[in-house]
């Protein structure tokens, strides 16, 4: 079902309407906790000058020197583009939607979702895994509570369910990349769990012909 809100503003000429908005993918009252806790005043120019203080803090975890200024614009529009997703699916208070259409809670981790892990496991897990150690362990343990809610990993979640867009078994590197390098809170062998017991599930994609016809 699709909701569509309409405001119409009487303003004058040059004049400026600011308007603050709270989402979550939980409840209206979450949605209004994390407005609360994320916009507190209104101050445009205080939020812009801290999303600026933010995005500088993480750009400069890696430093390039070069004469060339284009190249250092493609360096550094890449690194900003590796940041914005997998992105983070849970309320301020830890509450998200999971696979399972229940509401769970993140307690001491973030929730994250939009895992395109066909394109990211080879290159930008393994550069969060160095740059944001923390927030990696936190995707690879989203992972693995996928499997606990859903009985399977994710192939390419989003809003807390499966969309099965492409092919291929990518969490399993990313998760044991944060498990070898003990960047989670992941019980390695709860890990270990959800990856075996997801390359058996013999109804998905062919699976089961595989084991039986010894492919």
């Amino acid at each position: 079902t699709a909701y569509i809100a309409r405001f119409d503003f009487n303003t004058e000429k040059d004049e400026e309407i600011l308007v603050t908005t709270g989402i979550s993918g939980v409840s209206m009252e979450g949605a209004g906790k994390n407005l609360r806790a994320e916009v507190s005043k209104d101050d445009f120019d205080y939020y812009q000058a801290q999303a600026a203080k933010t995005w500088n803090k993480q750009l400069s975890k890696i430093e390039v020197k070069s004469s060339d200024t284009d190249d250092l614009v493609k360096f550094y529009t890449a690194l900003y583009h590796s940041m914005i997703a997998p992105t983070i699916y849970s309320d301020v208070d830890g509450s998200y939607y999971g696979p399972d259409q229940q509401i769970h809670k993140a307690d001491g981790w973030t929730n994250y979702s939009t895992f395109s892990l066909w394109d990211t496991y080879r290159a930008l897990h393994p550069l969060l895994s160095i740059i944001s150690p923390r927030r990696n362990g936190d995707m690879a343990l989203s992972l693995v509570e996928f499997y606990n809610q859903s009985g399977r990993l994710p192939v390419w979640n989003m809003w807390g369910g499966e969309t099965d867009m492409m092919i291929g078994y990518h969490s399993v590197p990313v998760i044991v990349d944060a498990v070898l390098k003990e960047i989670s809170v992941l019980d390695p062998n709860e890990a270990l769990e959800a990856c075996v017991a997801t390359s058996n599930i013999d109804d998905y994609r062919g699976i089961g012909l595989y084991k039986g016809m010894g492919y």
